[in-house]
């Protein structure tokens, strides 16, 4: 399992009076445990994880974000990030799939 971050972007995140740019946290495993080890480990609080169906997250701020690559997290662009994405649900949905028949 891998955990990444893709590129930070303005979502209109404002902090402190200023315009904040932030980004995503993410797998590509169904198992959370390493994301949620990732997140522990950088300071970010377990409430603040995004618990979406299609993409589970945490959002970070920049110093969170290299703070995630320097404990291991790789670096994404938005494209890559997208097929990540999309072949982690393919990957929910085929383990849900599985359930269902058993």
């Amino acid at each position: 399992m891998t955990v990444y971050v893709d590129n930070l972007r303005n979502y209109g995140w404002v902090v402190h009076g200023e315009v904040t740019p932030s980004c995503h946290m993410f797998t590509d495993a169904i198992d959370l445990t390493e994301l949620h080890a990732i997140a522990a480990q950088i300071g970010m609080r377990r409430e603040w994880f995004q618990n979406k169906t299609v993409a589970p997250h945490y959002d970070l701020k920049p110093d969170f974000r290299e703070a995630a690559i320097r404990a291991g997290a790789l670096a994404v662009d938005r494209r890559s990030a997208a097929l990540i994405w999309r072949a982690r649900r393919a990957l929910v949905q085929a383990a849900d799939d599985s359930e269902q028949t058993s």
